[in-house]
């Protein structure tokens, strides 16, 4: 009914676009995934069915790659604001006569339209403009790319705390349109909500300006931390889209519908299928060994405090820590390193990544990959080399209790009865 081999042009650059060009090779197809710039490259590993172009592309750019490959059809996973990358790519499939699937970043689920300080606009512009009748610092979380958009807003140089990626392109042009270097936050993101609110309160920020990234981009985070502060949320509106678009998972189920793309092994949350990926349930040592937990919430304190009872030395990366772990770290039990995670600082045995921004814990995985360190992330169990399983101690017995992910309920119950049955013993 299908053919062996499915040839795929991807445009990626966003979380679901990365997440892609990671099924669609596993579901077999020959894929090219194009991304903008050289960082959004190292996102992005290539492999035996799947290679990167990176580089911005125009619109006969596209057209032209299209025509190089006998490609079956193409993906559009650009950012959700990438609005005339979006109208080039459609364009151009219209012109090569391809079919075309756009793949949208859900909206956030959040109910933020009821913020009695929300300012909404509908671009850039009308951003910039709004500025001028709001006092006080402004922490800009729109990027690099329309900066110089904001040129005209009074006290730009002053007032303005724009927060970019860590690149030396993008940190020297902020420079070059008078941003100076105090008021430069280069981080790569998504952030996490107490973050969000240590930099408001750090620079003192009266309005925080935002575009509607969905739960990918931070954006819940975003306003939970603007709530906290009392301080305005302006808001970006989204690009009108005019093409049919598709949530990520629409799209995986469009395209196994019309193009029998799928695993070779179906991806399910079942128990019958979790069981063909079981654990062998091995005991080993952790006396001395080095663990380093990237994030300090209540999941990192509560896998930690597990880990210490078995003798192993536990650095944590975080600018912030949650109430538990802070705890820890004045019982002397952990190590803290007071920043962000950088590439390059996965040096431990073991590590954990246990951060609430998707992104920076996929970075830490694959970083885990290729230098062979055991690495447990919180947000996918997929990506996990162990799981933390229920531990229950009695009488020199250790057991561990775990279901592969399965079924979470179902070993906290089990945990609890044998906990009883061995007390009453």
């Amino acid at each position: 009914m299908y053919s062996d081999m499915r040839c795929v042009l991807l445009f990626a650059g966003t979380t679901e676009g990365r997440e892609l060009a990671e099924y669609l090779p596993a579901c077999g197809a020959q894929v090219i995934a194009c991304v903008a710039t050289e960082y959004g490259q190292t996102l992005i590993h290539e492999g035996e069915n799947l290679a990167v172009h990176a580089g911005r592309l125009d619109e006969e750019q596209m057209v032209e790659l299209m025509r190089s490959t006998a490609f079956d059809f193409v993906v559009d996973a650009t950012h959700p604001y990438a609005a005339i990358v979006t109208e080039n790519i459609a364009r151009a499939c219209q012109k090569v006569n391809l079919p075309y699937y756009r793949c949208l970043r859900e909206r956030s689920e959040d109910s933020w339209t009821d913020y009695e300080k929300l300012i909404c606009v509908e671009n850039t512009e009308q951003a910039a403009e709004k500025l001028n009748e709001i006092e006080g610092n402004i922490l800009l979380t729109t990027g690099s790319k329309e900066l110089a958009l904001y040129r005209n807003v009074a006290g730009f140089s002053e007032r303005i705390y724009p927060r970019v990626l860590p690149l030396e392109n993008v940190v020297a042009s902020c420079i070059a349109l008078g941003i100076p270097p105090a008021h430069l936050i280069a981080m790569q993101g998504p952030f996490g909500e107490e973050l969000n609110l240590a930099m408001i309160r750090q620079w003192n920020i009266q309005c925080l300006v935002s575009k509607e990234s969905g739960k990918a981009g931070g954006f819940r985070e975003k306003v939970n931390a603007v709530r906290k502060a009392g301080i305005t949320l302006l808001m970006i509106g989204r690009p009108q889209e005019k093409e049919q678009n598709y949530s990520l998972e629409q799209l995986k189920t469009k395209l196994c519908t019309e193009w029998g793309l799928q695993p070779s092994v179906l991806e399910s949350d079942s128990a019958a299928d979790q069981a063909a990926q079981k654990y062998f349930p091995m005991f080993v040592s952790l006396k001395d060994k080095q663990v380093q937990v990237v994030g300090a919430g209540k999941i990192a304190a509560r896998r930690i405090k597990t880990l210490l009872r078995f003798g192993c030395q536990v650095q944590v990366i975080a600018p912030e820590l949650g109430e538990q772990c802070r705890e820890l770290l004045e019982q002397g039990k952990i190590i803290w390193e007071n920043r962000c995670w950088h590439a390059g600082d996965c040096t431990a045995e073991i590590v954990l990544a246990a951060t609430d921004a998707h992104d920076v814990n996929e970075e830490i995985v694959q970083e885990c990959r290729r230098k062979h360190i055991l690495v447990n992330r919180c947000d996918r169990q997929q990506d996990c080399d162990f799981y933390f399983p229920a531990v229950v101690e009695s009488d020199g017995l250790v057991l561990g209790l775990c279901s592969g992910g399965a079924d979470h309920k179902k070993v906290k119950d089990t945990a609890a009865q044998l906990r009883n049955y061995f007390a009453a013993k």
